[in-house]
């Protein structure tokens, strides 16, 4: 494709036509003789010549009216919260301009969540360098390269103003992704570049698709008047209006969502609760993680476990990782385990240090071209992901290894004591041990546990089961089936195999325990809670092979670790959300049947965090951020297909199509 000439100066740079890829980083940026910033991917500027936060302000801000939207807000009691979704990050300028705005603002919104899709983000070094040109406001700036994440594919969080203020960077082609959100827009913002360089940013489906995020009255702004754009809103349901444009320019757009029909729902209004409290059942994990996600959120929560103390059962571990998944397809779990895994590592409660790294070596060479290849497919920066050689795979370890592998340096290990710690003391959590939950019921203040000889353990707006095992049972759900498995660990002397710096998976599993190595765990159904020696040396076989060292003489001397039950679905992924009404959906039976865009029926406001199988610690942060989202109505941090990989309700048509058949 030959060159194009950059808009307004003298550099000629390269274009691209639409078959870039769709997700990809952006180029290093260049620069014009006027110091402004150019996309080398779509041969134009990033910001208008005539001044980038002039034209924010005028463009976008006051024209989605956002000041006086939020005045009105003021006197609606409803008016908690505003999201703002745009179209092409790019350096930021419109989000940090709309951070001004609202921080001059006399009332509410008391919460602000900025959406915004970017299909090539700027490296944190350029980004940096083109806000500085910029002038950009430095404690804005510096908070948003703090969270500024790697070039990965997904929807990344970084908060700001003690988290009144919420920035989802949405990295993705828009086309597939934008229709997987599940949110309400109060406002849009079109900042892609010109529609003849990147057409897919404008595309009528795409605008559609904004429309059916609409919320009554929703109001979009835009440098563009092309006529094409002007069709394309009209057809999403958006009254638009030219209007004298900025900066030199002869007309801009901005519109107000008014359909004259509605083919899809209404988003959701965000659901009102009779008081802000909740009963956890279960102080393990995922109960302490989702109980201080809500206390942070101003809930008061208390938490009903049955045992002594917290983290009993499966969550009595000397250490838990990260188990961060990969595949070639970037698959729902592998895009699940990324999301929980920057979650886990924004929490303010987990250990400040430098992370262990994970290695998971290779079972021979055919694996490690497959992995080298897949690295190569999904583009991954390599301070994510690496594929090692042996003698880079051995110095990562700190010990001889007969292969390399596909290093994590992001992933850790640690005693879940640490930050469970931290999120049981949260403010506004209540711990009550030796409280077994016999039954929840629904109550006129929302759910009432009681304990085996009928007393009221405690009552709150919303339940959520955290209980592992239990939580099939106080749920009395027929679709949801899990599976234990019993896991031991084996402690070997450090000296024995060597010293172990970091975290191996493979066939085995192995992290650094002070002057112990923790190996094993086994993966089986028995019953019994009493260690076994032959798991032990069956655990030391398996790391014996991966690691090329003798199982005989490491048994000496070692001894049992930990030996407990985890719980995994029948599809091995999590169960988070709210739960489903059962009895409500046997009843509408033929009809979901007959309809597949009918939804389940929930039990209101009852949820759950469980089946976390052997990734408790990522889905634990996981819940802790999309379960306090979910009740308060907020929009949420997944895609839509990852949301339904989770959803507590996914069995329930296979349940009923089961039945139906006998």
């Amino acid at each position: 494709m030959p060159p194009r000439c950059v808009r307004g100066g003298a550099a000629v740079i390269d274009a691209i036509d639409c078959s870039m890829p769709a997700f990809a980083p952006h180029p290093p940026l260049v620069f014009d003789e006027s110091g402004t910033p150019l996309s080398t991917l779509y041969g134009d500027v990033f910001r208008s010549r005539a001044g980038a936060w002039e034209e924010a302000r005028a463009v976008f801000v006051e024209g989605c009216a956002l000041p006086q939207r939020w005045d009105e807000l003021a006197r609606d009691p409803s008016g908690a919260s505003f999201t703002v979704l745009e179209l092409g990050f790019g350096l930021g300028v419109n989000f940090l301009a709309t951070l001004q705005a609202w921080r001059e603002r006399s009332g509410p919104p008391a919460r602000l969540h900025f959406f915004s899709v970017e299909a090539h983000p700027l490296g944190r070094h350029d980004l940096r360098r083109a806000l500085d040109v910029l002038r950009a406001p430095p404690a804005d700036v510096q908070r948003l390269l703090a969270g500024w994440p790697a070039a990965l594919p997904g929807m990344h969080r970084v908060a700001f103003e003690a988290d009144a203020v919420t920035l989802t960077l949405c990295f993705g082609d828009a086309l597939a992704l934008v229709p997987k959100l599940r949110l309400g827009a109060d406002a849009f913002f079109l900042d892609g570049f010109a529609p003849a360089r990147n057409p897919r940013m404008w595309d009528p489906a795409l605008l559609r698709a904004l429309g059916r995020l609409a919320r009554p009255g929703a109001t979009l702004a835009t440098w563009s008047a092309a006529g094409a754009v002007r069709e394309a809103l009209a057809g999403a349901g958006f009254e638009v209006e030219r209007v004298p444009g900025h900066g030199g320019k002869r007309h801009r757009l901005r519109a107000r969502h008014a359909p004259r029909w509605r083919g899809a729902r209404l988003p959701e209004p965000p659901p009102q609760w009779p008081a802000r409290t909740a009963l956890v059942i279960g102080a393990g994990l995922a109960g302490a993680a989702t109980a201080a996600g809500f206390a942070r959120r101003g809930w008061q929560v208390t938490v009903l476990e049955a045992a002594g103390g917290p983290l009993r059962g499966g969550s009595a571990q000397p250490l838990c990782a990260d188990h961060l998944h990969l595949s070639p397809d970037d698959n729902p779990l592998a895009r699940l385990s990324r999301a929980a895994l920057e979650w886990r590592l924004s929490d303010p409660a987990m250990p400040v240090r430098a992370a262990l790294g994970k290695l998971l070596v290779d079972a021979d060479e055919r694996e490690a071209a497959s992995r080298a290849t897949m690295l190569e497919r999904l583009g991954f920066p390599e301070s994510f992901a690496r594929q090692l050689t042996p003698a880079e795979a051995s110095d990562a370890a700190g010990l001889p290894l007969p292969r390399g592998g596909l290093w994590l340096p992001g992933c850790d290990a640690f005693d879940p004591t640490l930050p469970a710690s931290g999120w049981l003391a949260t403010p506004g959590v209540v711990l009550r041990t030796g409280s077994p939950v016999a039954s929840l019921e629904p109550a006129p203040c929302g759910w009432l546990a009681r304990g085996p000889d009928g007393r009221v353990l405690g009552e709150a707006a919303i339940a959520i089961l955290a209980n592992a095992g239990d939580a099939v049972r106080l749920a009395a759900s027929g679709s949801l089936a899990m599976r234990r498995i019993r896991g031991q660990g084996t402690l070997v002397a450090r000296e024995r195999i060597g010293a172990l710096r970091t975290v191996l998976s493979g066939s085995a599993y192995a992290a650094p325990l002070g002057d112990w190595i923790l190996a094993g765990a086994s993966y089986d159904d028995g019953e019994s809670l009493e260690p076994s020696r032959e798991v032990d040396a069956a655990n030391l076989r398996r790391l014996a092979r991966m690691i090329a060292g003798d199982a005989a003489s490491w048994l000496e001397g070692a001894r049992s670790g930990p030996v407990g039950h985890r719980f995994a679905s029948a599809d091995r992924m999590p169960v988070i959300g709210q739960l489903p009404d059962e009895p409500a959906a046997l009843h509408d039976a033929p009809a979901l049947l007959r309809n597949d865009r009918l939804p389940v029926p929930r039990a209101a406001g009852l949820y759950g965090a469980f089946a976390f199988g052997s990734r408790g610690l990522l889905w634990s942060a996981l819940a802790a951020g999309l379960l306090p989202a979910l009740v308060e109505g907020d929009p949420m941090p997944l895609e839509a297909d990852l949301l339904r990989a989770v959803d507590p309700a996914r069995f329930v048509k296979r349940m009923l199509r089961r039945r139906a058949a006998t």
